[in-house]
């Protein structure tokens, strides 16, 4: 069900290198229900749920439908929903909508984003420091 990407050559996660003890969900796996892992988490098939771990990457053939709370997120695929995490990399070939709450944030041009930015990680915090809505944003840079 479940397996442990050994492969530390791995392209798919270039900003940062997920651990090679990574366990892996495959590009033909679908899991309707949340997950929750020590350690990294590589993302290839299809998650409807919630995932909690310390790091995760979703490679651009995975798709995620839910929240996510990890120290370190990385996207290069498909992701609706929430993400609260530390440190967030966004890949060029991502489409994420949904909400997103960091304290460190990276993306690649060519992603598409409809998100909203939340700096820090409060989940209830009713005033977010900042609020913004990065497809108006990027938008603007593309001129």
């Amino acid at each position: 069900m479940f397996s442990r990407d050994s492969n530390s050559n791995n392209n798919e996660t270039r900003s940062r290198p997920i651990s090679s003890d990574a366990s892996v969900i495959g590009t033909e796996m679908q899991i309707n229900g949340n997950i929750k892992c020590q350690g990294s988490l590589i993302l290839k098939g299809t998650v409807k749920g919630n995932i909690e771990c310390d790091e995760i990457s979703v490679t651009n053939e995975g798709v995620l439908k839910g929240s996510v709370k990890a120290q370190d997120t990385i996207i290069s695929g498909k992701f609706e929903g929430n993400i609260y995490s530390d440190s967030i990399s966004i890949e060029s070939t991502a489409k994420i909508k949904g909400g997103i709450h960091y304290n460190k944030f990276q993306a690649e041009p060519g992603a598409k984003l409809e998100v909203d930015l939340n700096v820090g990680l409060e989940k209830n915090n009713a005033k977010p420091v900042k609020k913004t809505n990065l497809a108006k944003s990027l938008k603007s840079l593309k001129g």
